[in-house]
């Protein structure tokens, strides 16, 4: 009798748990307004023949909504939004880049009853895109809207030079360095890499756990003391023994006289770049021509870490406090930036989207497509969009693995500006703009010889939470505090 009554308490016990887990999975989006007339205003910076063909596939489904498109610039839009502030205009929708200016004044929505109900975004966004808006750790102000990562490129030409064999799209960080200090041959004219963003920015992201920021932020305090200090001196170390191509140097002109950008010359074995230099550079014909293979390879991760991240241009999206249709406008916004239905119209889109383009000589007037590549990457776990999204890619003859490259970026983490309170201000004033031992900028004092970077870590962390206190205490005084 006993087991009976322990069995049925059991079968209730697991009864009440599926049930409370079924509500935990319950959404509940506000009603959308399909019927009354609705114009959502969208300030974006860049693409804006795509986003106007998107917003034109949007108003297809909602025939209400109209999407008025506002124009501006990644120099000029901070101005702009505390321009259109000050005149209460502000659009619905709209990019930014600087997120102390936002805390500072009273512009983004709190988009947190949408952001939390919307089962696309709890489920399908890339897990380190699903927080990125909640500044108290509370409540959403923001959500990702364009997604360019950070890329490591291998040329295969000078890796089939040296013969040696390039690595599979899961490899390591520990992997890339070992490339980095193997693959500099002085007897052929080959240096082993060359950087936009190097080891010193990509290191402390890629080597921390659970980080959600640069130098290792996890949402409440930097960590100096994993990546960045070990990344430091390798960084130093790599220019002093000669596996970085320095433009400029006397080394490198005596390779590549004409002082062609490294990553460009053929004699780098890997540029640490971004994705949209395989677009404007390594698809083009005057890079082909003289022999560069470029395989594209995402930012790795430490082979001991858990869930470290890959370093993206992560542009962020937010809706005005003052938008009269904040529901619509979520819509929109996420049908413009990281929704799969918007993914997969642009992969319709992409393709097909032309210019006008007027010979000089003749008068002529032709068509052109705008993208050979997409302009940025999707954001959300989704085989549909990869496949999708890797149907268009361009088959580059010598590699054609893009689901694979797909699949090996979907942790991105971006700038400290854009999601860290207080972050440019720490940079530029104590980072880059203190004195140590002389030298202005902790980096510059490293890179001479001048201090030893061990000894700065505990400071580092300190002074970067002493920064995001203050710029968190602007915030609150501005948004008040989470009920």
């Amino acid at each position: 009798m006993k087991k009976l009554v322990a069995l049925i308490m059991a079968l209730c016990m697991m009864a009440s748990l599926c049930s409370f887990a079924g509500a935990e999975a319950a959404y509940n989006m506000p009603e959308l307004n399909t019927t009354d007339p609705i114009t959502v205003t969208f300030m974006t910076w860049d693409d804006f023949e795509l986003t106007r063909a998107l917003a034109d596939k949007f108003t297809e489904k909602y025939p209400n909504i109209t999407i008025e498109i506002i124009e501006t610039t990644t120099a000029d839009v901070t101005g702009t939004l505390t321009n259109l502030a000050a005149d209460n205009n502000m659009p619905d929708v709209f990019f930014w880049l600087d997120l102390d200016p936002l805390l500072g004044n009273h512009l983004m929505m709190d988009i947190t009853e949408y952001i939390e109900n919307d089962e696309e975004a709890q489920t399908k966004l890339y897990p380190s895109l699903r927080n990125v808006g909640y500044v108290d750790g509370k409540r959403c102000f923001f959500m990702p809207g364009e997604n360019l990562p950070a890329t490591i490129y291998l040329d295969k030409a000078v890796f089939d030079k040296l013969n040696v064999e390039l690595p599979s799209q899961d490899w390591t960080w520990e992997e890339m360095l070992g490339l980095i200090e193997t693959m500099t041959d002085p007897s052929q004219g080959i240096w082993a890499y060359n950087f936009f963003m190097g080891p010193v920015t990509l290191g402390p992201i890629a080597l921390t756990d659970n980080v959600t920021g640069e130098f290792g932020w996890d949402g409440q305090s930097y960590n100096f003391g994993s990546g960045w200090v070990d990344m430091m001196e390798k960084q130093s170390e790599y220019a002093r023994l000669g596996y970085q191509a320095i433009n400029g140097s006397e080394e490198y002109l005596t390779v590549v006289p004409d002082d062609m950008w490294a990553g460009e010359s053929g004699h780098v074995a890997i540029q640490m770049d971004a994705y949209w230099t395989m677009n404007n550079i390594y698809t083009q014909s005057a890079a082909l021509e003289r022999g560069l293979q470029m395989v594209p390879y995402n930012a790795p991760i430490g082979e001991d870490v858990e869930n470290g991240g890959q370093f993206s241009w992560l542009d962020m999206v937010s809706i005005s406090k003052d938008c009269k249709h904040p529901r619509e406008a979520y819509e929109v916004a996420k049908f413009l930036t990281w929704g799969k239905e918007g993914w997969m119209a642009r992969a319709e889109l992409y393709p097909t989207l032309t210019r006008d383009v007027t010979n000089a000589e003749t008068g002529e007037v032709t068509q052109e497509k705008i993208y050979r590549l997409p302009g940025s990457l999707p954001m959300i776990q989704d085989e549909e969009v990869s496949a999708a999204m890797a149907a268009i890619m361009p088959d580059l003859g010598y590699w054609n693995d893009w689901e694979g490259f797909f699949n090996a970026i979907q942790n991105p983490v971006t700038f400290g500006g854009r999601t860290i309170p207080g972050f440019n201000t720490f940079i530029t004033d104590y980072y880059h703009g203190s004195d140590y031992a002389g030298y202005t900028g902790i980096e510059a004092a490293i890179n001479a010889g001048a201090i030893d970077p061990f000894d700065y870590t505990d400071a580092l962390d300190e002074a970067g939470r002493k920064y995001y206190d203050e710029a968190m205490a602007v915030f609150f005084n501005v948004y008040g505090q989470a009920e």
